[in-house]
């Protein structure tokens, strides 16, 4: 079985699109009404049955967001400031912040791409 991502190399396209949403507010920091509290977002490629869909599918998630780094050295004080993390679990993280759909829906929004 050959192993690396589901994904492959992104285009052209797809890695100019990577590139602006890891410079744009965090969906989950937008969703709050809060600034990202990090420089920069991560890339969280969005999954249908554990595989990633493509990499048109991602959205821009904060280090707290998408991999629970805390924004101090507390991470319960930062679960209590921005809400729960993707690490706390994907039903619990789309509860509070919506459907991978109206994530990616708000990503394009929030980059000016209308669909």
């Amino acid at each position: 079985m050959k192993r690396g991502r589901s994904t492959g190399k992104p285009t052209k396209e797809e890695a100019d699109w990577i590139v602006a949403i890891k410079t744009h507010n965090c969906v989950a920091c937008e969703v709050q009404g809060l600034d990202n509290p990090f420089e920069g977002c991560d890339a969280h490629h969005l999954l249908s049955g554990g595989r990633r869909i493509g990499h048109d599918a991602t959205v821009g998630l904060c280090p707290w967001h998408h991999r629970a780094v805390p924004v101090w050295s507390d991470a319960k004080r930062t679960r209590s400031a921005y809400g729960p993390s993707l690490m706390d679990g994907s039903k619990l993280f789309r509860d509070a912040y919506g459907t991978d759909d109206e994530l990616l829906a708000l990503q394009k929004r929030l980059l000016g791409i209308e669909e």
